[in-house]
């Protein structure tokens, strides 16, 4: 993308009432089947939400969003703000990505507040930001105030245990600061996974290379229930196979094992201060 200033004496008319044009495609075969449709009455943040909207109601649609004008002949023609047609064949690397772009915002919809929604419901909550590992949505009540919630899927924690022992990772996050603290191995539970047992396993070997023969889980928590609802579902075994790490960037993590007056120490001296270890810890000692 290019930016270039210029002067705002440069254009020499306004139009405040624009007709945008909405293609809605689902895949079918080869090609892709259209639903058009021409917007009057909305500004282009409106014109977007009610776009993805519509093509959440189909299996697999993409959207595109254009705005209509007509050139120096008088023939009516599309200017594409978002994305394209789905049926043109991409000309170059832009039009590549475009269609890049439009397919991964069937995972990941255009965050628009409540008040640019199209025709927004009170009740019904607007996505204002999403990324691949969680979403916020907006809520606005009849007092016009807002409420924010944070989206992901459940996530898991895993007490892997050698005899009498726990396993740990150590290390330094960006988020608390340069000193390392001890955590539980743990992470989201994504699509591909097959259960929540399995995504704790996936988990597990990952961040430490560890096996267990069987997981057990033995509680769930919410760690977040101002914000968010979800749930972690905390799991035990027993180490029977030691494999390589499969570390994340960022993740300079090492691998520790802690007896039970070991992690005791950790807490009290404020080593341990991630709310999910804490929690689980607590639940591996309930009866």
């Amino acid at each position: 993308m290019d930016a270039t200033e210029v002067d705002e004496r440069e254009s020499t008319w306004e139009n405040h009432h624009p007709r945008f044009r909405v293609y809605v495609q689902e895949p079918s075969g080869e090609t892709y089947t259209t639903a058009t449709y021409d917007l009057t009455g909305a500004d282009v943040l409106q014109a977007m939400d009610w776009a993805q909207r519509q093509a959440a109601t189909r299996s697999d649609a993409v959207w595109a969003l254009a705005l209509v004008g007509q050139d120096s002949r008088g023939l009516r023609g599309l200017t594409w703000l978002v994305g394209m047609d789905a049926n043109d064949p991409p000309s170059d690397d832009h039009e590549i990505d475009l269609r890049l772009r439009m397919t991964s915002r069937t995972a990941r919809p255009v965050g628009v507040p409540s008040r640019d929604q199209w025709r927004p419901e009170r009740s019904s909550a607007a996505v204002v930001h999403a990324n691949p590992w969680f979403t916020v949505t907006e809520t606005v009540d009849a007092s016009e105030r807002s409420w924010f919630r944070l989206r992901s899927s459940d996530s898991v924690i895993v007490a892997a245990m050698v005899d009498d022992r726990i396993v740990f990772v150590h290390g330094v996050r960006d988020t608390t600061g340069p000193e390392p603290r001890y955590e539980l191995p743990s992470g989201g539970i994504e699509p591909s996974d097959d259960s929540a047992a399995a995504a704790a396993a996936r988990e597990l070997l990952e961040e430490t290379g560890a096996v267990c023969g069987e997981l057990t889980e033995v509680g769930t928590f919410v760690a977040e229930p101002g914000v968010s609802d979800v749930r972690t579902r905390v799991f035990v075994g027993t180490v029977t196979e030691r494999r390589e790490t499969a570390l994340e960037p960022g993740e300079d993590w090492t691998t520790v094992e802690l007896e039970p007056s070991e992690v005791d120490a950790a807490v009290s001296a404020g080593e341990v201060t991630d709310g999910a270890t804490l929690a689980a810890l607590l639940l591996l000692r309930m009866p």
